[in-house]
């Protein structure tokens, strides 16, 4: 996200880190082009990230609400179905590999923010920085991000409320029906598991949507071919 020009905000008279844990128990970091060489050396697996697609409504932590992403945000995963950052050791209150933590954490100090706001939303590291080599799948990727649009998602959502509601809502349903499909297919094709899914195609549709109040999950069928 932009950097705005609020000055960094302070934890008072602290100059080092007491590992209280609270900003790893907040979320994973995003990661930048200077974090690819973890995952190219194996300390990062991409079944440890998710992505936040470009045009989703996002948590900025910087202007403090949710804007629109304009490209990618590949984070580290949160624990189950909280944010603590999968690396996040509960018990002894560490990083389970420290030495290779990626630079938004490095960066990081809770008691002066100035390093980690001149970083903040630059640089960042896309799926196609990862997947533009791989052959057919970034194909894949790239057409489901063309189909599954946030863009368009939200001109169908106005128009639903508007002169062509009907028509409107056929679209967006079979827009989050392509988006349940293709995870499925992946999965069962590919052997991919719930948080490749959620690297390779962001969150689902039906999920990201309902935050923003729309509230539409079809029933899954058959994958519908792309005809252009």
């Amino acid at each position: 996200m932009v950097n705005d020009a609020r000055p960094p905000r302070s934890a008072g008279s602290r100059v080092s880190c007491r590992r209280c844990g609270t900003c790893c128990r907040k979320g994973g970091p995003t990661l930048h082009t200077a974090d690819r060489h973890l995952l190219e050396r194996g300390h990062i697996q991409l079944q440890e990230l998710f992505t936040i697609r470009a045009g989703e409504m996002a948590y900025d932590n910087v202007r403090q609400r949710r804007l629109t992403v304009a490209n990618d945000h590949i984070k580290l995963r949160g624990t189950g179905d909280r944010w603590v950052c999968c690396r996040y050791d509960d018990t002894s209150g560490t990083c389970r590999d420290y030495e290779h933590r990626p630079l938004e954490c490095r960066r990081l100090k809770c008691w002066d923010t100035a390093e980690l706001e001149k970083i903040y939303g630059r640089d960042l590291l896309s799926r196609k920085d990862l997947l533009g080599d791989v052959a057919g799948l970034w194909d894949l990727v790239s057409d489901h991000q063309r189909r599954c649009s946030y863009e368009s998602a939200r001109r169908l959502i106005r128009q639903m409320n508007s002169d062509r509601p009907a028509d409107a809502r056929r679209k967006i349903l079979e827009m989050i029906q392509y988006d349940i499909e293709i995870r499925r297919l992946v999965a069962d094709r590919g052997g991919a598991g719930a948080g490749m899914l959620e690297f390779l195609f962001g969150r689902p549709m039906s999920d990201t949507l309902k935050a923003e109040g729309l509230n539409l999950k079809p029933r899954p069928k058959k994958i519908m071919k792309n005809k252009g």
